[in-house]
């Protein structure tokens, strides 16, 4: 008898877990599938086939073409296999379902209505991420990887994580990281705002994410120091790191 009413709770509860994400980051349906394989710390097979890609998080990089894997990276595909594989899960999806590589956009919710992201972030195997529109979850993240920062667990201990230089960047220097720097001058593109870190490293903002998330002047930006984080790319010779969200960025004055 108490079994089964401990059992009724629990489903109860992981109800209740799953409604309340599910109506504070989207008016979508939640799915369910149950979970094939897991590619990294936050991308997965359904059954069904489709990939899922974790919102919310960015974990490290499995080792392609013959690289290595970045540190953590076999650690936190295993931690998300032990929490998933095998399991039917709760898919709840934002504004954004897809992303330009065709996989699914949601979180992952256990039975219990626990997100699989927000296990990876407190223990420090995976970093938070806000990628607009999809920020319904935001705060429980960044308060689960500030757990994990605060304790100095796993990717906030590793040396190879810690944040770059601006000046001291390459155009080799592409991909998932952080970087630091004083913003020396912005200047508006079109659609663009630059922020530059150092002569060939700037930070982008569309026009349209600093109307949304920003405000104020560019200008009262330029001689504050911060850390970003992000995706770096190289096009001509520069490097541009994208900042759609301002909890992308520290500010360290």
């Amino acid at each position: 008898m108490v079994a089964a009413g401990l059992k009724k709770a629990l489903l109860l509860g992981a109800f209740l877990v799953s409604a309340l994400l599910a109506t504070a980051v989207s008016a979508a349906v939640p799915d369910t599938d149950k979970i094939r394989h897991v590619i990294d710390g936050d991308t997965l097979v359904l059954a069904s086939g489709r990939h899922v890609r974790l919102i919310g998080i960015n974990a490290p990089e499995s080792g392609k073409d013959g690289a290595p894997d970045q540190p953590l990276a076999a650690k936190a595909r295993r931690r998300l296999a032990a929490l998933v594989e095998q399991r039917r899960v709760t898919l709840v999806f934002e504004q954004e379902r897809q992303d330009r590589y065709g996989r699914l956009l949601a979180h992952v919710l256990l039975p219990d209505g626990t997100s699989a992201g927000e296990i990876l972030l407190r223990e420090g195997l995976a970093w938070a991420v806000a990628i607009p529109p999809n920020l319904g979850n935001l705060k429980p993240s960044l308060a689960a990887e500030n757990a994990a920062r605060g304790a100095r667990r796993g990717v906030w201990s590793q040396p190879a994580y810690a944040p770059k230089p601006a000046g001291q960047l390459t155009a080799t220097d592409t991909g998932f990281g952080f970087i630091e720097g004083t913003i020396l001058r912005h200047a508006r593109g079109k659609h663009v705002i630059y922020f530059d870190l150092a002569p060939t490293v700037a930070l982008l903002v569309s026009q349209e994410d600093w109307k949304k998330f920003y405000g104020g002047q560019p200008s009262s930006l330029v001689g504050r120091r911060v850390i970003a984080r992000g995706w770096l790319t190289e096009s001509r010779g520069r490097l541009h790191l994208r900042v759609p969200h301002p909890a992308m960025l520290t500010w360290r004055d």
